[in-house]
């Protein structure tokens, strides 16, 4: 790349490169953020419903999560320049890390638990280990009487499992034409941010509703990425249709934001859905990126 590049641009064509010219690992950089840390966990139970000890999951880096400017005597610290390197509280000097370094660190990092996790899950699927949905403290979850959550993990074709909750309405209501909602949340969030407004879908609506995580996103395995997200709602649709509805055309598509796009590839391929609502969706994954709307 030239000098005259921007860094930024810099830095995608040689995630781009390192990645070996993978346009869906540059694209998975750009367009996902899930929150980290994510606003909920699964607390996995043995078959006798103990908890089992979580196991070590290698996050992001220490260094580079406590390497944030910080302020001294009300002053901000000086920009240091790519390359340089600068003094941490309590550590030695450390070299500033170009956006390029940064983002083939964060792409490293994201596969490496992803196959972390993907054998702890396949694992946990193995000995019959069940989950239990424990939600952030600073969520305010709606008081609601009556019906059933669940926190289950589904396999995908890529051999991953998206962590999915699945909330069922009371039985007083449930009836014969009840209809599940598959919510496909918006980007920069997961299924326990989330939850609050699944309760009230529920209630509302007297509506099941399985909210999921996409591949990369909090309890999910595997890697966030376009093709994953398509692989996941399709998994979480065959898990809805052989558990809880019995019949495709009683599950209708909830896509908010980024979650638009992978209803709408789903919705194109399955001709018996009972409906789609996308909520806010994007026009494209260019103006998603742009100040252009």
């Amino acid at each position: 790349m030239c000098g005259c590049c921007p860094p930024a641009i810099s830095a995608l064509f040689c995630l781009w490169v390192q990645s070996g010219f993978s346009k869906g690992t540059v694209a998975g950089a750009l367009t996902f953020f899930p929150p980290d840390p994510p606003l909920y966990k699964f607390e996995r139970l043995d078959e006798d419903g103990q908890p089992i000890p979580d196991e070590e999951e290698s996050g992001g880096d220490d260094k580079t999560k406590k390497s944030k400017n910080k302020t001294t005597d009300g002053q901000q610290q000086e920009q240091v320049q790519e390359g340089n390197y600068r003094a941490t509280e309590g550590q030695s000097r450390e070299k500033v890390k170009s956006p390029a370094q940064k983002l083939t660190d964060r792409a490293m990092e994201l596969r490496k638990q992803a196959k972390e996790r993907n054998s702890r899950d396949a694992r946990d699927a193995k000995n019959n280990v069940t989950y239990k949905l424990i939600l952030d403290p600073r969520l305010s979850v709606p008081r609601f009487r009556g019906g059933n959550v669940e926190a289950v993990k589904i396999k995908t074709k890529t051999g991953a499992y998206v962590a999915a909750i699945v909330y069922k309405v009371p039985e007083e209501v449930k009836n014969d034409n009840t209809k599940t909602i598959i919510f496909s949340h918006g980007n920069a969030t997961d299924i326990g941010a989330m939850f609050p407004l699944q309760a009230v879908l529920v209630h509302s609506l007297e509506c099941n509703v399985v909210s999921y995580d996409y591949s990369g996103y909090g309890e999910s395995g595997g890697i966030p990425m376009e093709k994953n997200t398509y692989k996941d709602i399709a998994a979480v649709l065959q898990y809805t249709v052989d558990h809880i509805s019995g019949d495709a055309s009683k599950v209708i598509l909830y896509g908010q934001s980024v979650g638009s796009g992978p209803c709408c590839y789903l919705g194109c391929r399955e001709n018996n859905l009972g409906g789609i609502i996308l909520h806010s969706p994007f026009m494209s994954g260019m103006r998603v990126l742009t100040p252009s709307r």
